[in-house]
């Protein structure tokens, strides 16, 4: 049966250590690509992933559930991530490699190898915004986070996360604009 994450949290507070477990397994990736594209490193985001569930352990048993479990989870993400970026200095926004890049079962070498290289030129580009753009591309755009919950995150108020998410994407409309054909 697929619990849902309000069951399992409860049932992590009922004492069923594996919950936790369950929970873990179910956002590990999505952490990790939020912390790969947020630090621009493979080691960076493995470290992130490591203190974001230290922390959800931690405290799991005080959350209120005012928000959703995913929204206070990347809250937890993005304050680790930008804790680890300050202990270790600004971390380079370097294009991550192995991102994304699972074959598809009917397309052509030539067809998968363009596609491949558009999302290679599509993260590279989502790199080089402003860290505040690159937040709110990453949160409402990549992880399809609901605006809302981009607020929580971020701790903005609605309309600077609409703004910042128009500038981004013109910005991005712009450095693509190269590479889209006409």
């Amino acid at each position: 049966m697929n619990e849902s994450d309000a069951d399992l949290i409860r049932a992590h507070r009922a004492g069923d250590a594996s919950a936790l477990e369950s929970l873990y397994w179910r956002h590990a990736d999505r952490v990790w690509r939020y912390a790969r594209y947020f630090s621009g490193r493979d080691d960076a985001a493995a470290e992130i992933l490591q203190e974001t569930f230290v922390r959800v352990a931690q405290h799991l048993k005080s959350f209120e559930g005012r928000a959703q479990f995913t929204t206070w989870l990347f809250t937890i993400v993005r304050s680790s991530a930008v804790e680890l970026s300050r202990h270790r200095g600004r971390m380079p926004q370097t294009e991550p490699e192995t991102m994304n890049q699972v074959p598809s079962e009917n397309m052509e070498p030539a067809e998968q190898f363009a596609l491949d290289e558009t999302r290679a030129v599509v993260r590279a580009a989502i790199a080089r915004l402003p860290e505040a753009e690159r937040e709110v591309v990453l949160l409402c755009e990549i992880e399809d986070l609901p605006l809302k919950a981009a607020c929580e995150i971020l701790g903005w108020g609605e309309p600077r996360v609409k703004v910042t998410l128009f500038r981004a994407r013109r910005r991005l409309k712009e450095m693509l604009a190269s590479h889209v054909s006409a």
